[in-house]
């Protein structure tokens, strides 16, 4: 039986990853995996180290019969890993291509990793038929003003209606409402290691036009000093690593937006989005890909992963009401802030 180690299954605050959780959790109860969530380390011989990066330096020290899968949501970069941690006992899981070779380049040892995007719940996140579809929304992820400004301007210049949404500034229900509302959808965004947000947009078959980056580096606001100009400079990141032209129109460089832009507000009836999600990314398929690396790399049977023994029956602290009470204290002044 699988352990799941998160400290963001615990929030509240509905970001990247806990939907990672949350989505890998609803995948499992669909092909029927039996799990347990925060239990000891040593609980079974199977453990998903989500995002606690005590916990991975912890569980290292144990039996070496334990198979252990790491991330998305530990570290940004592998120079992060602490020496004290055997990396050799680890697959790492990354959500996108792109981040695999970026953590590639960074690399100074060999770390075994593979890309294993999450599902996305097409029944939270649907087509509306109630409500009009007359307006465009404008979603920008921590992107310049200037260009979400240069989005708009180009909006009014072909008479559409449009609503602009900043990342970090709504919550889900809000989302969804302005999806509702939505016959298409400009997304200015930054990297993103898999792009749940836009992927969620996706299932609910609003078309979508992206205003893709050229490097990783290319977001405003504070972080860029974490990374070294090769890595800033990396040129294979995206802020659609799943997209194809099912979904919409991907563009790089502000020229291209008004001709990009007429495109796709011509052909809007012809994109199938939901499709892309539904045949690419659905919770029970991304959940048996994850099943599958403790199978096919550790060499784990069905048997094995279906055996809800426990050998321990204690739970790490993830699980505690210190933990809780803190975490939510923590999510409590976040809303207030925001």
């Amino acid at each position: 039986m699988l352990n799941i180690i998160s400290r963001s299954y615990v929030s509240k605050h509905n970001r990247g990853p806990r939907k990672v959780v949350l989505n890998l959790i609803k995948g499992l109860d669909e092909i029927k995996y039996p799990y347990v969530i925060n239990a000891s380390l040593d609980a079974t011989k199977v453990i998903w180290i989500h995002d606690d990066k005590e916990a991975l330096e912890e569980v290292t020290k144990l039996s070496t019969d334990i198979a252990i899968i790491a991330g998305p949501n530990i570290y940004t970069l592998p120079s992060e890993i602490p020496s004290t941690i055997d990396t050799s006992r680890i697959i790492w899981i990354h959500p996108a291509k792109w981040v695999k070779a970026f953590w590639e380049q960074s690399m100074t040892t060999q770390i075994e990793s593979i890309v294993c995007p999450v599902g996305i719940d097409t029944k939270v996140f649907h087509p509306d038929s109630i409500n009009k579809k007359e307006i465009i929304l404008v979603y920008n992820k921590q992107r310049s003003d200037e260009e979400v400004s240069i989005v708009c301007r180009a909006l009014e210049a072909h008479g559409e209606k449009y609503k602009v949404i900043t990342y970090g500034n709504y919550n889900e229900e809000d989302y969804k409402k302005l999806l509702g509302e939505s016959k298409a959808l400009i997304w200015i965004g930054r990297s993103e290691s898999q792009g749940i947000g836009l992927l969620e947009a996706l299932a609910t078959d609003v078309p979508t036009l992206v205003w893709d980056i050229e490097k990783f580096g290319e977001w405003s606001g504070s972080g860029h000093e974490r990374f070294t100009k090769e890595q800033l400079d990396f040129t294979s990141a995206t802020a659609a690593p799943y997209f194809d032209n099912s979904c919409g129109i991907v563009f790089n460089e502000k020229d291209e937006l008004d001709t990009s832009l007429s495109h796709f507000l011509t052909n809007l009836k012809t994109f199938t989005p939901r499709s892309y999600i539904e045949i690419n990314l659905p919770l029970g398929k991304q959940a048996n890909e994850f099943i599958s690396i403790y199978k096919e790399h550790f060499k784990v049977t069905d048997l094995e992963l279906k055996d809800t023994t426990l050998a321990n029956r204690t739970k790490w602290k993830n699980a505690s009401w210190c933990f809780y009470i803190t975490t939510r204290f923590k999510d409590a002044i976040r809303q207030i802030i925001s």
